[in-house]
């Protein structure tokens, strides 16, 4: 074939070159410098003979780039979010000038094995005091104001087995077991406390030794459960783990005619968070559950709220196109997203730190496997049959932006493997625990806990520029 000469308009959008290389990744933040090195490399490679690339002859290739396709977008009202057993709990309420107001209420159970006289002593003990101790990790809203919450117990038990949504709930008592009123100050101590009646904490003392203590889950229904209920003048949510590091029933007491004391520890069990939210008066008042809105709908954006079940749903409608052009091979595939930058002093409404894409189709809902697993978009690379290792995408700050790499899931739908090229995109929680989930080939199963437990919030100008897919394909006919 004919050398090029020097011009690299091939680089341009939607260009081709006909070549016998089948194979080009781009690094898309490449300096353009980089980009002219790469690109006079492949024109050289291009000029070597049919033999030295391992293609016959008579096979044409054409190596193409197009970051022209269409992205349709819109938001979506998920019908049902699961909270059970969530890596973290939520309490609070605030008003966000976007969204609404929100609110989050955790219910959970505590249960532990009680024996103090399992090693055989004949020890009679002293009930000194039973408390709760909360130790947040997450605030999201205005910290400058008094923080209120009240402990209240369930007047029912968690079901075992049952899975629970945002939208469940748990009767429980009407009188407060105890309250707490505080400012918070995470950067010196990030801990509040409810003292909690010395009646119902002799009631757990003296369920040691007996079959009512003797399992965690006997323990648990005895002393039922609780839920932490904000006072409507908060102006945040706050999150804790559900670990002893995060909250703890700690049963203090000491041995007759002893002066030693100790504390019994019980941990938290079954668990989820209920989100309430008020939309009256935003852009999403008129949202109903699995009906999309698109952006012209909604005051020109595209809305992801953590917890509530606010997604935006990504798609690639005219994708056939492109894959009825020949045998078409992705070798790049990226979809870069630029969200909106937060507007409001002091940093009240962060973004996410880091998103994941969930499979959905014309229903709406998140695609589940037989499991009942989430379907998270994979990390490139992975088989196509693969849900075990989940793309978790950072924010960057230096480029403002999202990015996901879609190249093996675009190449599943362009060989009909997927049907669908719809994705959900939502926040996920501590980001650095589930990239190290990825690194370890964690499960899918352990990931979802880390969705569905923030209050975290983006909007999206959904323009070109915004929600771009940039695609490097190679064709051959």
């Amino acid at each position: 074939m004919n050398c090029p000469n020097a011009s690299l308009n091939w680089l341009k959008k939607t260009k081709t070159i006909p070549t016998l290389i089948t194979t080009y990744i781009m690094n898309w933040p490449a300096k353009t410098a980089g980009l002219l090195v790469i690109a006079f490399a492949i024109l050289l490679a291009a000029c070597e003979a049919p033999k030295e690339i391992g293609l016959p002859p008579e096979v044409i290739a054409e190596v193409q780039f197009t970051d022209t396709v269409t992205v349709r977008t819109s938001t979506v009202l998920l019908d049902s979010v699961r909270t059970s057993n969530a890596q973290q709990m939520l309490v609070g309420n605030y008003r966000d000038p976007i969204f609404g107001r929100v609110s989050a209420q955790p219910f959970f159970e505590m249960g532990q094995t009680l024996n103090l006289n399992s090693d055989g002593s004949t020890n009679t003990y002293v009930f000194d005091s039973l408390r709760l101790n909360v130790a947040y990790s997450y605030l999201y809203g205005d910290t400058l104001q008094p923080f209120e919450v009240k402990l209240h117990r369930l007047s029912d038990s968690l079901r075992t087995g049952k899975t629970y949504y945002n939208n469940s709930s748990i009767p429980y008592d009407a009188a407060a077991l105890a309250s707490v009123k505080f400012n918070p100050t995470p950067s010196t101590n990030n801990t509040f406390q409810f003292k909690l009646p010395n009646t119902l904490g002799q009631q757990l003392l003296d369920l040691s030794g007996k079959t009512e203590g003797s399992t965690a889950l006997k323990f648990a229904q005895q002393l039922r459960g609780f839920t932490l209920v904000p006072s409507a003048s908060n102006g945040m949510v706050i999150g804790f783990s559900p670990a002893t590091s995060g909250i703890s029933l700690n049963l203090y007491y000491h041995i007759t005619n002893d002066t030693v004391a100790y504390v019994f520890r019980v941990p938290m069990l079954k668990r989820f968070n209920q989100m309430q939210a008020d939309r009256q008066g935003t852009a999403l008042s008129q949202i109903q559950p699995l009906k999309p809105l698109p952006a012209a709908q909604t005051k020109g954006l595209n809305y992801v709220q953590d917890a509530l079940g606010i997604v935006t749903k990504v798609e690639f409608p005219y994708l056939s196109k492109l894959f009825g052009e020949g045998r078409v091979a992705i070798n790049r595939a990226e979809l870069n997203i630029v969200p909106n930058q937060p507007e409001h002093v002091g940093g009240l409404y962060g973004l996410p730190s880091t998103l994941t894409m969930a499979e959905t189709d014309e229903t709406n809902r998140v695609l589940r496997s037989k499991g009942d697993t989430e379907l998270l978009l994979p990390v490139d690379g992975a088989t196509f049959q693969s849900y075990v290792l989940p793309q978790i995408v950072p924010y960057t700050s230096k480029f403002r932006n999202y990015n996901f790499v879609l190249t093996t899931y675009l190449q599943a739908v362009s060989i009909g493997f997927k049907k669908s090229t719809a994705l959900l995109l939502m926040p996920t929680s501590q980001g650095s625990t589930l990239q190290s989930y990825v690194s370890g080939n964690q499960a899918l199963s352990s990931f979802y806990p880390f969705i569905n437990n923030k209050v975290d919030r983006l909007t999206i100008n959904p323009t070109p520029e915004n929600v771009k897919l940039r695609i490097f394909y190679t064709v051959t006919k």
